[in-house]
């Protein structure tokens, strides 16, 4: 999790905007699981998009839509050159700006397909918002802050309205390779919890472990032990929240066979312990049913 963000986002309401031209060949060198919304606008370039467990080729004018706790890591394309404006929200910001319509203001991440294909039909109306967004994020002019909230707002309405015409990419659109490494990864979401090892999931694709491993970071981004020690930590978070299980039994629940070494990689990624995590959860919890 990127901290500055995290700090940004601490605060009530919060919303925080970024735009970006890159011209090198970036790709998020880190696992990327945050407690907020995301969404991503693509305004020219090519990239590919890991999301939970699948790829999704991202192209210039398309707008993708990550909710919360959802892995994600974003890759080059072809060619290296794109521009992009970022936008995270969390909770606080939904319930102050969205009040009863969140639910349907939310509603492009809940599609079940995070990329939303813009149509010439959808840049008359969401060119000139995302123009102006650009503007605002570039000059930052006394109040740009209040009208990139609005802006914002113009953009879900618009994309919530359209979400059921919205075009999905079709599984045949991606290479051999992406698609096998798309099934390995659900292989993975889906066994987590049982003992996997590299032999083990390159048995149940037929390939060696060493042409797996070296797929699967090439595609992904991540190396295989990596991803599967995040979805097993992302597990043992929601036991931490939602169950009074013994940590020693959500590390096993989780997926770890070896105690240690669950409370290391927990701490690594998340920067507290099992145990602080689980104090830290309640009293959000707590917090939330007084207001």
């Amino acid at each position: 999790m990127n901290p500055d963000l995290h700090s940004n986002l601490t605060s009530p309401h919060a919303l925080v905007a970024e735009y970006i031209v890159r011209s090198d060949y970036f790709a998020m060198t880190t696992e990327h699981v945050h407690p907020h919304y995301e969404i991503y606008i693509l305004l020219s370039g090519e990239r590919t998009y890991f999301i939970g467990d699948q790829l999704y080729e991202v192209h210039t004018g398309d707008i993708v839509f990550i909710g919360k706790d959802e892995l994600h890591r974003t890759l080059p394309g072809k060619l290296p050159d794109h521009k992009r404006i970022v936008l995270y929200f969390n909770d606080q910001f939904v319930e102050q700006h969205f009040g009863k319509d969140k639910q349907w203001l939310l509603r492009p991440f809940h599609s079940g397909y995070p990329v939303f294909h813009t149509t010439v039909r959808d840049q008359i109306w969401l060119q000139p918002v995302i123009q102006q967004l650009v503007r605002e994020l570039t000059i930052q002019a006394e109040g740009y802050q209040l009208l990139v909230h609005h802006l914002v707002m113009e953009l879900l309405i618009h994309c919530a309205r359209s979400q059921s015409s919205s075009s999905a990419e079709s599984p045949s659109s991606r290479t051999a390779v992406q698609q096998q490494m798309s099934d390995v990864a659900q292989y993975i979401k889906q066994n987590h919890q049982q003992p996997l090892s590299l032999q083990t999931i390159a048995d149940q694709f037929h390939l060696s472990p060493s042409h797996l491993s070296r797929m699967f970071k090439r595609t992904t981004g991540f190396h295989l032990t990596e991803y599967m020690n995040t979805v097993r930590i992302q597990t043992a978070q929601q036991l931490l929240r939602e169950t009074e299980l013994k940590i020693i039994d959500i590390a096993e629940a989780s997926g770890f066979n070896n105690f240690s070494h669950f409370g290391k990689i927990f701490k690594q990624m998340c920067q507290v312990s099992p145990r602080e995590y689980r104090i830290a959860a309640g009293k959000r919890s707590n917090l939330n049913a007084q207001q």
